[in-house]
């Protein structure tokens, strides 16, 4: 308000050339640097001082505005460039905490995403890790079994070849003359045991039946000799039946060596695999930890730098209407001392007698 009654003033002033002389005076005395210069120059005049020492006087008051408007236009100048500096410096505190938290933001975000891959992995690991324990256990199951049907059957074998070579041995000691009633509890014990076997039963059958005969029908020549031939082949077709056996034992027995290896091997990486996503998902957690931290931290920073930008721009905006509204008023006291130089130049009789007459 005091800034608009100034302007009012110095317009008001500057008209003063269409109003008398004594409207003028009023006009200016009724501002208050008026009235007191118009207080100044009574005393002079009441002095009966000369009226160049009165110019002189109004030549004083307005060097003296004008100092004080250069002093301020290089206070104000001086605080403008700090003003300017210190936002500067403000901004680029605000760009790099807004820059701060949009790549920690950034950096979260794709850890997170790559956390829940990781999870994910680690899942699939520890199934791999309990299929292979698994398959390990079943395939080392089957080979055991496998085994011990082999040893099984293999003993069974030898248990048939041991009866067909006491076979043998029964029918040469007959061929070389003994007698049958010599070999009688021998024969008992062979035919028992021949006949108890469970395993090869088929391929005993004839052993079985020619010493049977043999028995009731009496020793002869041709008869052990036919029997000798049977039980031959029939130790032969055990022989090559062991043989067959033994070789798929040998080539199970190095397949599974081999698997087992392969399982083996599959399962160190496995837990190698997973031992190393545990350190990876550790580290993604500790990094977008970090990260919100990070954001926390310049998201307060950036408050501060803005609340401190708000802070510097409303004090140079209090510094700027300051500035201004002194401004103003020095323009408006300096139209009041050109105004009275020239009255007191052009019409002093009638500016005299205006002084005179005011409270």
């Amino acid at each position: 308000m005091q800034k608009i009654a100034l302007l009012a003033l110095v317009l008001a002033v500057t008209a003063a050339k269409f109003i008398d002389t004594h409207t003028t005076l009023a006009q200016i005395n009724a501002d208050p640097f008026g009235h007191v210069v118009l207080s100044a120059i009574k005393a002079h005049l009441q002095a009966s001082t000369p009226a160049n020492e009165v110019n002189m006087l109004l030549n004083g008051v307005g060097a003296g505005l004008v100092q004080d408007q250069n002093d301020h236009d290089h206070a104000f100048e001086l605080d403008t460039t700090t003003n300017n500096r210190i936002v500067e410096d403000l901004e680029k505190e605000i760009l790099y905490h807004q820059n701060q938290i949009a790549s920690n933001t950034q950096l979260r975000d794709d850890t997170i995403e790559a956390l829940a891959v990781s999870e994910e992995d680690i899942r699939v690991t520890i199934s791999d890790i309990a299929n292979n324990e698994a398959t390990y256990a079943r395939e080392e199951a089957t080979r055991n079994q496998q085994h011990e049907t082999f040893v099984a059957k293999v003993a069974a074998i030898d248990d048939v070849i041991d009866a067909i070579d006491e076979a043998a041995k029964l029918i040469q000691h007959l061929s070389l003359g003994a007698s049958f009633a010599q070999l009688k509890s021998k024969y008992d014990v062979l035919h028992k045991k021949l006949s108890d076997n469970t395993s090869h039963t088929a391929l005993l059958q004839p052993v079985i039946t020619a010493l049977t005969e043999l028995a009731t029908h009496g020793v002869n020549q041709k008869a052990l000799t036919k029997i000798a031939q049977l039980l031959s082949e029939i130790r032969q077709q055990l022989v090559q039946e062991k043989a067959a056996k033994t070789d798929v034992e040998e080539r199970q027995a190095a397949h599974w060596a081999e698997f087992s290896v392969h399982l083996a091997n599959e399962h160190t990486r496995l837990v190698e695999r997973k031992a190393q996503l545990e350190v990876q998902i550790q580290e993604q957690k500790d990094t977008i930890e970090d990260a919100q931290s990070w954001i926390e931290f310049h998201t307060l920073e950036l408050e501060n730098s803005e609340e401190r930008l708000a802070g510097q721009q409303a004090w140079y905006a209090v510094q700027s209407d300051i500035y201004e509204t002194q401004t103003a008023e020095r323009t408006a006291q300096q139209e009041i001392v050109d105004r009275l130089q020239e009255h007191i130049s052009e019409k002093l009789s009638t500016t005299a007698q205006f002084i005179a007459s005011r409270n």
